[in-house]
């Protein structure tokens, strides 16, 4: 019997077969439906977010009077179809130390009262400002205006959310003042 003597190229040679042949066995050996393995354990719920919420902070004077009533305009470019489609627009005036939403009467005697309303089109808000006996008010000032903008998903995630209060409104979804 004749010995063959192994050279180094032959011991190469013998190592890219036996490499070959592990990647054959490793890549021919998976899934080709495109399945996959079992789901993992569930991971900690995060903290919620606001993606689908925009809002700001509003402080302004620029009322212009047409009778009967003050009227105040902002833009806010994330009033989209979508938003008045199936989204929501809510605004808020600060009275006191607190924010109430629009519409809102105040009523400074038990005879006289003063309206906020709000009116809300793509791209913008207008907010209306009427006294009870529709004669020409006084201008209202400087007045700070929360205005919250929500998608129709921040809508479906939070069915229960009392909209009315701004307090529940900024914990339901994060917001920073």
């Amino acid at each position: 019997m004749k010995k063959t003597k192994t050279t180094t190229a032959g011991k190469t040679a013998k190592m890219l077969s036996m490499f070959a042949l592990a990647c054959g066995l490793l890549f021919t050996n998976c899934a080709k439906d495109g399945k996959t393995g079992p789901a993992g354990p569930q991971g900690p719920a995060g903290a919620n977010g606001n993606a689908n919420v925009v809002s700001s902070t509003i402080t302004s004077s620029n009322w212009a009077y047409t009778a009967p009533s003050w009227k105040i305009s902002f833009t806010y470019p994330a009033i989209t179809q979508d938003i008045i489609d199936k989204g929501a627009v809510l605004v808020y005036i600060k009275v006191g130390s607190a924010y109430n939403q629009l519409p809102l009467t105040i009523y400074p005697s038990s005879t006289y009262s003063r309206t906020y309303e709000v009116s809300t089109y793509l791209g913008g808000v207008d907010i209306f400002c009427t006294d009870s006996d529709l004669t020409q008010p006084t201008n209202p000032g400087s007045q700070n205006f929360k205005v919250v903008v929500i998608a129709a998903s921040g809508k479906m995630a939070n069915p229960n959310l009392n909209y009315d209060d701004y307090n529940a409104v900024k914990k339901a979804f994060n917001l920073q003042d």
